[in-house]
């Protein structure tokens, strides 16, 4: 392996594990879309309707309609999504090994990258009489996520002020465990060097994310409400300066650390709007949000050649999201009330950034979504009750390209239960969640990229053919065809096609004190 290769390959690994240490997910609401509002009465209408400390998030206008209070819970969340890979049609799509030793038919152009043999991905290698370490097998989808059971802890908060013209909410979840995950796949070949698999890309480590709300509601008048929060993105940057005494020893690096973490602001806002005694109007703008992680590195040799270098990550990228619902009784009663509640969502998808920073490719562009939920509750003191049922469709284009994001359209169904009661001459609550979503079934099949005999890329959006037509090969003292190069070789793990489906079932309890 060329030395000042493996120092890039060395230090970009250093720059990601430092990173991981330094930054943590602020605020991001991945998590909170998917749960919904937990702890009250909002689910997946919490941008419709009161849910108490999660309208903090959801729809901060909302907290003027819930009572002061503080709230803890346990929430448990499984995540199973599977990906199965379609067979590979047969061995002349592998990458041969020897493609170390091949070029351009110039002999002068390099390969743009070069692959790993198809058959030491499968088996590995052993390690050699030289000393070369053995290389581990990487099988297709060996390493694929999407399958853990996540707990959280709920913390929520309403505090009233200026005879209950100002209320001041704050929501948060927390994660056990792994406090926080961070994994940035790639969507394409570039993933065979590491798990040489697919993974959901709008779920696993996204469901990880710390998310905290604070936010604030303010009654203008007996009939409409507005709120704002502000969310907290981070961007962590860090810089490794490297010495290299002897690439042959890349065990001996010498590693510095040299970081930065800035804070950006992401506001939102909610407005409530009940034009008669029945009827209550909301709308939402929530904008979008992220974790930027940059690392730069800067490697030195015992030569006096130094080279500069960096990389970007985006991790929990959330759109523009805006909403509108209604929420209007059918029953209304001193004792009794009966709502039905619908709200609509529309994210625009269209401007995503995936993990590596990347927007997905042109030809294949992500479309904005728009999200529909409906749902009643019921209220008979001292019980309520609500179900909801969601349909989320899927930004993701059908994937016969390159890229192989996996997502799926969504069927969401939540219910929860509530019971106030009075204990130490004090208001409590107690209650009790569930949720399920559904990913349809969906599969994918790749377009088949034209033969290119001159070796370059006529069709970027498509699978990429990792040994070119044209390459060639020093032999005898001379340069011969390399054996196996006609047609499509690639290692893209969604090559020639895969398939996703899978749930999300979660539920919890929790418990308030009214205040």
């Amino acid at each position: 392996m060329n030395p000042s290769r493996s120092c890039r390959i060395i230090a970009k690994l250093a720059c990601a594990g430092a990173i991981s240490f330094l930054s943590c997910d602020a605020l991001a609401s991945p998590l909170l879309e998917v749960i919904g509002g937990f702890g009250g009465e909002g689910g997946l209408q919490g941008r419709a309707y009161p849910g108490g400390p999660s309208s903090a998030y959801f729809n901060p206008a909302l907290l003027t309609e819930s009572p002061a209070g503080l709230s803890v819970g346990f929430y448990v969340l499984s995540q199973q999504i599977g990906v199965s890979l379609d067979r590979r049609p047969d061995p002349s799509f592998d990458v041969p090994e020897g493609i170390q030793q091949a070029h351009h038919a110039d002999g002068i152009t390099p390969f743009s990258s070069l692959p790993l043999p198809t058959i030491v991905l499968q088996n590995g290698r052993p390690a050699s009489a030289a000393g070369i370490e053995a290389l581990p097998a990487r099988p297709r989808q060996a390493a694929g996520t999407g399958q853990e059971v996540f707990t959280y802890e709920m913390i929520g908060l309403i505090a009233k002020f200026f005879r209950k013209q100002l209320s001041f909410g704050f929501y948060a979840l927390i994660p056990n465990g792994n406090f926080t995950l961070l994994r940035a796949p790639y969507v394409d070949e570039r993933e065979q060097y590491f798990s040489n698999s697919l993974h959901p890309e709008l779920y696993s480590d996204r469901l990880t994310a710390i998310s905290l709300a604070p936010g604030i509601g303010v009654a203008l008048s007996d009939e409409v409400s507005i709120g704002a929060l502000a969310t907290i993105g981070l961007k962590a940057g860090v810089g490794a300066p490297v010495y290299v005494a002897n690439a042959g020893k890349l065990n001996e690096l010498l590693l510095t650390l040299d970081s930065d973490v800035n804070v950006s602001v992401a506001p939102h806002f909610g407005l409530s709007y009940e034009p008669t005694d029945r009827l209550r109007l909301t709308g939402t703008v929530h904008t979008p949000q992220k974790v930027e992680l940059n690392a730069s590195y800067t490697f030195l040799l015992a030569t006096g050649v130094s080279q500069t270098s960096g990389i970007s990550f985006v991790l929990d990228y959330m759109p523009w999201q805006l909403g509108a619902g209604a929420a209007y009784d059918v029953v209304k009663s001193e004792k009794e009330t009966v709502t039905i509640v619908g709200s609509g969502l529309l994210g625009l998808w269209s401007n995503y950034i995936d993990r590596h920073g990347e927007r997905p490719h042109a030809a294949y562009p992500w479309a904005d979504t728009l999200t529909g939920t409906a749902g009643v509750r019921y209220k008979h003191d001292p019980v309520g009750l609500f179900f909801d049922m969601q349909y989320k469709p899927s930004p993701v284009p059908p994937q016969t390209g390159r890229s192989s994001y996996v997502d799926n359209d969504t069927l969401a169904f939540d219910a929860g239960y509530d019971f106030s009661f009075r204990a130490l001459d004090t208001g409590m609550r107690i209650g009790a969640q569930f949720q399920t979503s559904y990913l349809i079934p969906r599969h994918q099949w790749k377009l088949m990229p034209p033969n290119a005999p001159d070796g370059r890329p006529h069709t970027p959006a498509l699978v990429k053919d990792e040994v070119p037509d044209d390459a060639m090969v020093f032999q005898n003292g001379e340069d011969v065809a390399f054996a196996g190069r006609e047609g499509l070789q690639t290692n893209n793990p969604g090559f020639p096609g895969y398939g996703s489906s899978g749930w999300l079932v979660g539920g919890g309890i929790y418990f308030t004190v009214e205040m």
